[in-house]
């Protein structure tokens, strides 16, 4: 029986034949030629467990004993030539580890897995400068002035005790050795924290997370928001209280290989039942329908809302063009409304049954806390780290922003970047780095007077920069309207929600069969498990192109729309995007790879859906609504009245509020109008009361 206590000179021989066996003393001879620039090997565990399972379970029981000797034998028989006192480093590092019995959660790991080799997953959350560390340390004697290398296993710095050279000891002789950093060894280390994937948490849990150590090749490979599965082995380090030791220790895992962007389909897990019952669902004809009705059921209505939400959940296709370009395939949606119409709700829903959902409020929410920054705590022992958002985190995933309204304007104004280019640039204290931060967005925010005033357009509602509303795919705005029929049947279907929540109650506490009413229409088509997984397949695995006829369709509508219209501008380029983004959403929903006309007017009645319901004025669309808070005809309006203010003052020396209104009204725009003009241009910034009813102009 292999074990811990085998002596090395039997583990050393396993290793040699090991090696010779399966073809790596090969690999290690091409090593020695590149050593030292090249100092890695790596071993696959499936040749290990072929070679022998017991020599393999005992490199799982105590791999750092089983490694080290390994690469002494590396050291000893292949690259002994090119070995010197001063550099002793080789790496030998175990890969293929998958489905291994050594795969952990964070929150799953405990003392008896201390020394031990496992696989822990995880997103980077912040991440150190890579810093040097001493490996092999040079110490002159102060007596005769010969070199002695002390290697340095420990945190805090070894001495040698005495010199190998003249033998003189440093507490009987009391000589010193001075460290001579020119002449010692160092390796490359990084210090990475991770977390706990979004997907593996239960609700409400707090994602655990855990302290990695990277040497040398591993060390400045991740950054925060990459997806990763470290194989390491787990130690622990004595806790201080001062210079007291205390009896606890705190564990951190020593990397020995790392597997970078795991896949959604390999954190979602996917059976061969699943993928049947996926396939079986997509070819039901109205599937979007299922998809949509499938979200939040115990939500009445929305019908329109929901479907767009279920295409978002899907997203359209990334695109890198062959100069680099990328085009975002992410699909952001944005729902502003009366308090009590279920947008908290609909949020929390979609974070849950999206893969790699994350959810946050916007209210203490700050610009570092959704997006990234660069930070100096104890984490990074004095020295700046960089530490992931929101949007980080959910690269690759869909992140859910409660009262977006509630953040103040420099926190919002960082999401642009993060939203458009799906990057999170960070300058600061020296750092210049760039984060993926590739998420879909739903955000939910609320009037700014409380309830929406349909009397006033989108932007004058909002507490929130305009070129962030820009960003937003879908606008949807959730009014809150008495209406007898409507209102009958939102009451019905609340309480008869609430009494099958009851009945659910009852049968559980008292263990008692009840007849359920309307089970069946609380219950979604789909389940939230199987929405994940089917969301994750079609997501890894189809990509629809755009068929002729959808182009046709979609340029023929875009230009038909553009020309309708001569004092305004209903939609742009953004809005052709959006509906792009939305029918290969559409395809994918279907696991279709071609984007049919179908698709194409689904994607089409969304958008002209939300657009005639916020930026609409007087029956027609004008764009600039949304984009700059006016309408063109606003605009012009305003343009008009600042001239005729322009030019009683030039005429008078003071332009009379009563003197203004009369000239506009004879230039066909009425005295509300001009009114509402006039309160524009001041909160602009363009003109000014001197006293009641006395308009001057600013310069």
């Amino acid at each position: 029986m292999i074990s811990q206590e085998m002596p090395v000179e039997r583990i050393k021989d396993l290793w040699r034949d090991f090696f010779r066996t399966y073809g790596y003393s090969d690999k290690i001879n091409s090593i020695h030629q590149d050593y030292p620039e090249v100092r890695t090997l790596y071993v696959s565990f499936k040749d290990i467990e072929d070679y022998d399972r017991q020599f393999a379970a005992s490199i799982l029981a105590s791999p750092e004993i089983y490694l080290k000797t390994g690469e002494e034998i590396v050291m000893e028989d292949y690259l002994l030539d090119k070995v010197s006192r001063r550099f002793r480093i080789f790496h030998l590092r175990i890969k293929d580890l998958e489905d291994r019995n050594t795969s952990y959660n964070i929150r799953d790991i405990r003392s008896a897995n201390i020394g031990t080799l496992i696989s822990v997953s995880g997103i980077v959350r912040k991440n150190t400068e890579v810093f040097p560390k001493l490996k092999n340390a040079a110490f002159e004697c102060s007596n005769c002035h010969e070199l002695n290398y002390v290697e340095q296993n420990e945190s805090r710095l070894t001495e040698p005790l005495y010199c190998a050279n003249c033998g003189q000891s440093k507490v009987k002789d009391k000589i010193s050795f001075k460290l001579r950093p020119n002449l010692s060894e160092f390796i490359d280390v990084q210090k990475i924290e991770i977390q706990e994937d979004p997907e593996t948490l239960e609700g409400g849990a707090q994602p655990q997370r855990l302290i990695i150590i990277v040497e040398d090749d591993l060390a400045g490979l991740l950054f925060p928001g990459n997806r990763v599965v470290v194989d390491g082995i787990l130690q622990a380090e004595q806790r201080r209280q001062g210079n007291v030791p205390l009896t606890e220790f705190y564990t951190f895992l020593y990397a020995v290989n790392i597997r970078k962007d795991v896949k959604e389909i390999e954190s979602v897990k996917i059976t061969e039942e699943d993928k049947q019952k996926i396939i079986e669902i997509s070819k039901r004809p109205n599937v979007i329908d299922v998809i949509a009705k499938s979200i939040a059921p115990t939500i009445h209505g929305l019908d329109m809302i929901k479907k767009a939400l279920a295409l978002q959940m899907f997203g359209g296709v990334r695109k890198t063009m062959k100069d680099g370009t990328t085009m975002r395939g992410d699909i952001h949606i944005l729902m502003v409304g009366d308090p009590g119409t279920a947008k908290s709700q609909l949020l929390k829903y979609m974070a849950e049954v999206s893969p790699r959902g994350i959810f946050t409020f916007g209210r203490g929410s700050s610009a570092a806390g959704l997006t990234a920054a660069a930070v100096r705590d104890e984490f990074g022992e004095g020295r700046w780290t960089l530490e992931a958002g929101a949007l980080v985190l959910a690269d690759n995933g869909f992140v859910a922003i409660d009262e977006l309204d509630k953040m103040d304007e420099h926190d919002t104004a960082a999401m642009h970047e993060a939203m458009e280019q799906q990057t999170v640039t960070i300058s600061k204290a020296g750092i210049m780095a760039t984060l993926r931060a590739r998420a879909s967005v739903l955000a939910a925010a609320n009037p700014k007077f409380g309830r929406y005033d349909l009397n006033r357009n989108l932007a004058e509602q909002i507490n929130f920069p305009l070129p962030l509303l820009s960003r937003f795919d879908v606008i949807f705005k959730m009014v809150d309207q008495p209406n007898k029929d409507t209102d009958s049947q939102l009451a019905e279907h609340v309480l008869k929600a609430h009494r099958l929540g009851e009945i659910y109650k009852s049968m559980e506490k008292n263990d008692i069969e009840i007849d359920v009413p309307d089970e069946a229409k609380y219950e979604p088509d789909i389940d939230k498990d199987l929405l994940r997984k089917y969301v994750a397949y079609a997501k890894n695995n189809v990509f629809p192109r755009l068929s002729d006829e959808a182009i046709a369709i979609l340029q023929d509508q875009y230009v038909r729309t553009r020309t309708g219209s001569r004092d305004s501008i209903p939609i742009t380029v953004r809005q052709l995007e959006s509906t792009i983004r939305l029918a290969e959403a559409a395809a994918r929903a279907r696991l279709s790879t071609i984007v049919t006309v179908e698709d194409a007017m689904l994607a089409k009645k969304i958008v002209d859906y939300y657009l005639t319901d916020v930026s609409t004025e007087n029956g027609k669309m004008d764009i600039d609504i949304i984009y700059t808070g006016s309408s063109s005809k606003q605009r012009n309006e305003m343009e008009t009245v600042l001239d005729i203010i322009k030019e009683i003052k030039e005429e008078k020396g003071i332009a009379e509020v009563s003197d203004v209104i009369g000239v506009a009204e004879s230039k066909g725009i009425t005295a509300k109008k001009a009114e509402e003009a006039i309160l524009k241009l001041k909160n602009a910034g363009q003109i000014f009361e001197r006293s009641y009813g006395k308009l001057d102009v600013i310069k």
